[in-house]
């Protein structure tokens, strides 16, 4: 590395960290926990501590992290929490640090800044972009409305810092056939983030072809030098198998797949007012607040366009390029990425063909800063009348479209709307401020000061809105966290001293959410190691979703991930034994409950319902999904096998006894379950575990067959006589994933020697 750029990196990472702690000052100076974001108190918080125990559970019992017990009703955690953790680097990282999770999180997202600081600068030395040109660019990536109003998303973040490693790695195959960057940034995004690296993939064949033809001459080797390049990717695709495919297997049966939208345009004429500013704005200060283009759907109000006002006022100038190669490609490539705005038909396909959303505009803003470089480092050629043209219409927008929107929806401007017109009226001023560097041709100094100033403000008063809003202390979070006990296990080892045959049973525990859990999280038995009966969770065991269907009173919120369990039937199915409350009022009404204590944890009130009925039961009666009536579901869970039809006479041929047996002496831990249940007579015994194909289950030694009974868990047959029950967890697809790994690190050892042996021989025909 030059010794030029090595201290233009040293400036770089300089400005990302003054840049990081002004933004973040509100939450550091405060001393408060870092909990901007929809989900990072409600889910990460909690997913990321049973992540972080069962990594301590693999190092203790050489068990891997497969199976959460603690997780909704128990959960495939490694393929579904794919999503959120699994693969992520930083997730890892944040483990050697020894700090609450709120402050990991904090530095992870300095950290997160910093990457992709360094990995836009990288990428656009690879455009061959000066200096200057370079710190500017990089910063206005890494502080973008994308990166800043997903930092909240962590590993929407962390692929967002890797990212520009992928566009890279393509500059540098097109220009010098370099391909050793391209598996390994595939694999590290794909194994950050599937849903992310979806789309980015969607995207990349016409990206690649925009490249294509402003650096080749012609198309003569496209195909060719294509197939090499899906190559690359294939390599980097294969290494992540072994996460890949169980994530795969999982995530095709969530009912947001397939959701796909025929919609031609959005109904909401909003979204497109707010797409005419957004990239003016930094509208991430104002979405979920007082925001004039509320469309009450968060997938269109998550409109991140905005990189700086240099950025929007230096888009147009491809107009005027005198350069018809680029400017061709670059306006066609442009509009054909803004498509996906207008059309949510488009943004559906780009979603995973679920509901349309504007999270892909990550790409845009990228495209943005590029084309944004192009004319900085060509500051002398900019065009001054489209510049001006340029400033007069961006400041026409930012002046009128508010009160044009409050027109449309016949809102009251000024008294409800007063923070969003001064939020635009500063950005008008820094319209005018970076139109007059640009006219004067100022030094890249003015322009990187500007920016710098542009972002830390526009940040701040992010930052600060949330805290202040959230109000959130680390006082609160721990008194709501250790409302139930303040060591590991306490709680389950109360209600084992209570009732020592716990050791050998499975059950859940009822607890309200706004007492005991203090409205904090759906998640929090993952805190507590609770069998719970709530959770938010988009990733929840597809299994569950029969159950949503025929019984959808267990949906809080009218939310389709969001579950908070009271129905007395269905609780008494899902094996509650246990409920901790504040009042008997909080108890759910028709079941069998008794006082235990009135005073754990000085003042909390612990009942048992005698009602219990134990993880496994043997069935005798059986009926199919087609033969319920509406709302008598609930009810028959308990002694009823629901069943499809097509299983139902096989179901039937294990059902010769009349008793209704029980699974004894429960052993549970980690990724087994192991237990016993005498008959009379073959039976068929249902399980409130949530099915998954994933269960090897052993009948005696005899691997048997399972059902997807009763609203998604588990049934088997088993028969007359003792039966020893063992049940093994391996995610569908672990193990051929795993081969595809091993088969892919091969592959790209292969690459790695075969491009070592080609820089020889051209080192030696140089030589010659």
């Amino acid at each position: 590395m030059l010794k030029k750029e090595k201290k233009d990196i040293f400036i770089l990472s300089i400005l990302i960290l003054i840049i990081s702690l002004i933004i973040l000052s509100p939450y550091i100076l405060n001393h408060m926990p870092l909990t901007y974001g929809t989900d990072i108190k409600p889910q990460w918080f909690e997913f990321y501590t049973e992540f972080k125990n069962l990594i301590i559970q693999f190092f203790k019992t050489k068990q891997f992290p497969f199976y959460s017990w603690n997780l909704f009703l128990g959960n495939n955690f490694f393929a579904s929490k794919s999503y959120y953790l699994m693969g992520d680097i930083y997730s890892y990282l944040g483990l050697l640090i020894p700090l609450q999770f709120f402050d990991v999180a904090q530095i992870l997202e300095i950290l997160k800044f910093f990457i992709s600081g360094w990995s836009m600068y990288y990428l656009l030395t690879c455009f061959k972009f000066n200096s200057k040109v370079k710190l500017i660019g990089a910063i206005a990536y890494t502080f973008s409305s994308w990166a800043i109003f997903f930092s909240g998303q962590l590993s929407f973040l962390s692929f967002y810092s890797w990212m520009p490693l992928y566009f890279a790695a393509i500059e540098l195959y097109l220009r010098n056939q370099k391909k050793l960057l391209f598996p390994i940034i595939c694999a590290i995004l794909l194994f950050t983030n599937f849903y992310l690296f979806y789309t980015l993939s969607f995207l990349t064949p016409f990206y690649y072809i925009y490249r294509y033809a402003i650096l080749k001459d012609n198309f003569r080797n496209f195909f060719k030098d294509t197939l090499i390049l899906i190559g690359c990717y294939s390599i980097g695709v294969l290494i992540t198998g072994i996460l890949t495919l169980p994530t795969v297997a999982y995530i095709a049966q969530n009912d947001r797949v397939g959701q796909f939208s025929f919609q031609m345009f959005f109904n909401q004429p909003l979204v497109y007012l707010h797409e005419l500013c957004a990239r003016l704005v930094p509208n991430y200060v104002y979405i979920y607040r007082t925001n004039i283009f509320e469309t009450s759907m968060h997938t269109t109000r998550e409109l991140c366009l905005y990189s700086g006002t240099l950025t929007a006022i230096l888009l147009p100038q491809i107009l005027s390029d005198k350069d018809k190669k680029y400017k061709k490609n670059t306006l066609i490539f442009y509009l054909l990425l803004n498509l996906f705005m207008i059309f949510p038909m488009l943004s559906s396909a780009i979603h995973g063909f679920s509901s349309p959303s504007m999270r892909w505009t990550l790409i845009l803003i990228l495209i943005q800063i590029l084309i944004m470089c192009h004319y900085l480092e060509n500051i002398k050629l900019i065009n001054i009348n489209n510049l001006k043209t340029t400033v007069i219409i961006s400041l026409l927008i930012l002046f009128l479209i508010i009160p044009i929107t409050a027109a449309l929806i016949k809102h009251d401007l000024i008294k409800e709307y007063i923070n969003q017109i001064i939020l635009f009226g500063i950005a008008a001023i820094f319209v005018l401020m970076n139109s007059w560097v640009l006219v004067k041709k100022k030094s890249y100094l003015f322009i990187l000061i500007l920016l710098c100033f542009e972002y830390s403000l526009s940040g701040l008063a992010l930052y600060y809105s949330r805290m202040s809003s959230e109000g959130i202390t680390y006082e609160f979070i721990n008194a709501a966290t250790h409302v139930l006990q303040d060591k590991d296990q306490e709680l389950n080892q109360f209600l084992d001293n209570i009732e020592p045959i716990n050791s050998m049973q499975y059950y859940r525990t009822y607890i309200p959410l706004d007492s005991i859990y203090w409205d904090f999280s759906h998640n929090m038995s993952l805190l507590v190691q609770l069998q719970g009966t709530m959770t938010y969770d988009s990733t929840y065991a597809p299994s569950f979703n029969k159950m949503k269907e025929i019984a959808p009173q267990v949906k809080d919120y009218d939310s389709e991930w969001i579950f908070n369990i009271k129905d007395p039937n269905i609780l008494n199915f899902l094996s509650v034994k246990y409920a901790i409350v504040t009042d008997p009022a909080q108890l759910p009404v028709g079941m069998n409950w008794r006082l235990l204590t009135d005073n754990y944890r000085s003042g909390l009130l612990v009942y048992r319902n005698d009602d219990y009925r134990p993880l496994g039961t043997t069935y005798n009666q059986i009926i199919t999904y087609d033969e319920i009536i509406e709302g008598q579901v609930a009810p028959l869970l308990s002694d009823t096998i629901i069943c499809n039809m097509d299983d139902k006479s096989e179901i039937m041929s294990f059902m010769g006894n009349k008793n209704n047996d029980e699974l004894v002496n429960i052993n549970h831990y980690g990724n087994y379950l192991t237990g016993n249940c005498s008959i009379d007579d073959s039976s068929f015994l249902v399980l409130s575990l949530p099915y998954d194909a994933g269960w090897n289950v052993l009948v005696n030694g005899t691997q048997v067959k399972t059902y997807d009974v009763n609203g998604g868990f588990i049934g088997l047959g088993i028969s007359q006589g003792e039966n020893q029950i063992e049940m093994y967890f391996t995610p569908v697809g672990f193990k051929q994933g795993a081969i595809l790994s091993i088969l892919g690190f091969l592959a790209y050892v292969l690459l790695i020697s075969y491009e070592l042996l080609r820089a020889k021989k051209i080192r030696r025909s140089v030589y010659d």
